[in-house]
C-alpha cells in the first residue's frame, strides 16, 4: 500500500514538475528561435527591397549627406529640420544644398 503511494507521489511530482518547469522553457525557447527567424527575414527584407519611388530625396547633395551620416536617414533629415528652423524661409531642398556645401569644405581639405 506504501509503495504504491509513493509511486503515485512520484508520479504527481513528475507531472508537475514537467507542466510547470519544463513545458514553459521549451515554450520560451521556441518563441526566441521564431523572434530570431522573424527579425532576420525582416533584415533580409529591408536590405533587398528597392527603394520607392515616393521618397522625397535630394541628388548628390543628399548623397553626401548621407554618406556623413554613415547612412542614417534619420540623423540627415534632423540636420535638415534643424536648418530650416534656424534659417526661417528656405526649403528642405535649400537646406540639403546648404548643409552639402558647409560639409564639402571640411570634406575637401581632408582629401
Amino acid at each position: 500500500m506504501f509503495a504504491w503511494f509513493a509511486l503515485s507521489a512520484l508520479l504527481v511530482f513528475a507531472a508537475l514538475y514537467w507542466l510547470f518547469f519544463v513545458k514553459p522553457a521549451q515554450q520560451r525557447a521556441s518563441a526566441k528561435a521564431a523572434a530570431r527567424a522573424g527579425t532576420a527575414r525582416r533584415a533580409v527584407y529591408a536590405q533587398t527591397q528597392a527603394l520607392q519611388h515616393d521618397v522625397h530625396l535630394t541628388g548628390p547633395a543628399y548623397g553626401a549627406l548621407l554618406r556623413l551620416a554613415r547612412g542614417d536617414r534619420q540623423k540627415v533629415e534632423f540636420w535638415i529640420i534643424e536648418v530650416q528652423r534656424q534659417m526661417p524661409g528656405h526649403t528642405r531642398s535649400d537646406a540639403i544644398a546648404l548643409l552639402a556645401e558647409r560639409t564639402a569644405v571640411p570634406m575637401a581639405a581632408t582629401a
